[in-house]
């Protein structure tokens, strides 16, 4: 077999052009080289045309009527063509339409007879012998049976189960989990976040419409910030939102404080406030004033590194017995702030005469000169309508007040817990 270059279609080695698309078609080389190629090419040259003297082999389709055996030189002109039904068939032969007949060539057969059921195509004339084209009346014959149950099945066998949704046909593109809204690929009969069987109903994601994810707001730390007595930060402790307890053994910031309580205080922190309560330390929480506070008998406050307490001043009562307490003459005293040295211990008491008095290192009528954390000027007490109020005057290191129970902060609020002051950072 010769392969053709062109096309690929396998031809017979006998034929010089191909017969899918008509190129001339090469012989593959053979063993002996071109001298084996040529003797090839005149043989086949001789078998397909008689009338050419030829050296090689005889054809293989042996003689036929009417022309000279092979080799032989002709004898004259060719004679009649033999009538039809000869020794080379009974069909019909004559010469192609279109195409005059050639000397000692047999001409084109005539076309055979119809099959028996077969139509005309549209637009074709109709053959001898064929019946008109009409409408079939039954299967053609060797058609193939229309497609159904095979004998001996019931009819509907194979059919999707009452309730049982059809077959999912693929989407063009990812498509909408209803029970968790995971993207899910086209093809999948099941979401892979939640298992989810999809059907038809899934509605399919568009990418270009695809809103954009939600985030959330980032969370702003909230954060204890230790100040150094020179006015410098320390180091920070983190609060959570909720509570957050506070001791020398919860955070390695607080544990070298001996002034702090195990468990000494917590804070609640919300979105824009913070909440602190003292759970019973020994030595309180102190929160920085930042405006004028009313205090009452037995508020304990500080300034610098001075512990003060306000009690009110009573005139004496008698006895139960009716003797009267004696004492030095009063001036008008109506309270006093005395030094706390210690649990239940003293010291000095400094009474409170007038509507105010003042307190500070240098001026004032109650001054702590030996204290380099006390202002020259440091705060007030004074009493209204039958209140007293404690305000911070201005003092670099500020006014704390011990709170009792709990209190709210706010950011930038300063609370004092044990020797260590703090800064909260909402």
């Amino acid at each position: 077999m010769i392969v053709c270059n062109r096309c690929g279609k396998e031809n017979q080695d006998h034929y010089k052009f191909c017969l899918g698309c008509g190129a001339e078609l090469t012989s593959p080389a053979k063993p002996g080289g071109d001298i084996a190629v040529m003797k090839t090419m005149m043989a086949e040259s001789s078998t397909l045309n008689p009338s050419r003297p030829a050296g090689g082999t005889p054809s293989p389709y042996g003689a036929m009527p009417g022309m000279p055996p092979h080799g032989a030189p002709p004898a004259g002109p060719p004679g009649p063509m033999p009538p039809p039904g000869g020794p080379l068939g009974a069909a019909p032969m004559g010469p192609g339409p279109g195409v005059p007949g050639m000397p000692g060539m047999p001409p084109r057969p005539v076309p055979p007879a119809p099959v028996p059921g077969m139509v005309p195509g549209p637009g074709m004339p109709g053959m001898p012998g064929m019946p008109p084209a009409g409408p079939m009346t039954g299967p053609m014959p060797g058609a193939i049976p229309p497609a159904g149950p095979p004998p001996g099945v019931p009819a509907g066998f194979g059919a999707p189960a009452p309730g049982f949704p059809p077959a999912m046909a693929p989407a063009a593109g990812p498509r909408r989990c209803p029970s968790c809204g995971t993207d899910v690929p086209p093809g999948f009969r099941f979401c892979g976040s939640c298992g989810h069987r999809m059907d038809e109903a899934s509605q399919p994601v568009s990418a270009p419409h695809l809103a954009p994810p939600v985030m959330a707001p980032p969370q702003p730390k909230v954060t204890l910030t230790l100040i150094r007595p020179d006015g410098s930060e320390g180091g920070v402790f983190e609060l959570q939102r909720g509570d957050n307890k506070i001791g020398r053994t919860f955070a390695p910031i607080f544990e070298n404080d001996g002034y702090l309580s195990p468990t000494h205080a917590e804070i609640i922190v919300a979105q824009t406030s913070a909440v602190v309560r003292d759970l019973g330390s020994l030595n309180g929480v102190f929160v920085k004033m930042t405006e004028e506070e009313e205090i009452t008998p037995g508020q304990v406050f500080r300034i610098g590194q001075e512990l003060l307490r306000f009690d009110l001043v009573t005139p004496p009562e008698p006895m139960p017995d009716g003797t009267e307490v004696m004492g030095s003459p009063n001036p008008g005293f109506w309270g006093k702030i005395t030094v706390i040295i210690g649990k239940d211990v003293d010291g000095s008491a400094f009474p409170l005469l007038g509507d105010s008095i003042t307190l500070g290192r240098e001026r004032g009528e109650i001054n702590f000169p030996d204290d380099g954390y006390v202002s020259g000027l440091h705060a007030r007490v004074s009493t209204r309508d039958s209140k007293v109020y404690l305000a911070d005057l201005g003092s670099s290191n500020g006014t704390f007040y011990k709170i009792a129970g709990e209190r709210t902060l706010v950011n930038d609020s300063f609370v004092l817990l044990g020797q260590q002051l703090f800064r909260l950072n909402l």
